[in-house]
């Protein structure tokens, strides 16, 4: 049996200072937690439990600028869905 490689998961990653301006561009922004505090601790413990599972979490920095041009490239509205496909698209292009 050969030990496979633990599958990489993207999880976006918003600094304290982009959050507001994050939270404001996006479709969906009842998805994401209405301060930085929530959203933080919410995240490291997604975070804990995929790894908990086995998941080797990649932490994906996601800016205001960077994601609303990744959108507008991909003709996609800035969402949940465009947030993990962002995520999960560098995590891919990364060795």
């Amino acid at each position: 049996m050969t030990d496979s490689p633990r599958r990489r998961i993207g999880l976006p990653w918003y600094s304290r200072e982009d959050y507001p301006r994050i939270r404001a561009m996006m479709n969906d922004p009842h998805n994401l937690a209405p301060s930085y505090d929530q959203w933080f601790m919410a995240a490291q413990n997604n975070e804990r439990v995929a790894q908990e599972a086995g998941l080797e979490v990649v932490r994906v920095p996601i800016t205001p600028e960077d994601f609303a041009a990744w959108c507008s490239a991909r003709g996609v509205e800035p969402g949940s869905s465009a947030r993990s496909q962002r995520a999960q698209e560098e995590v891919a292009s990364r060795p």
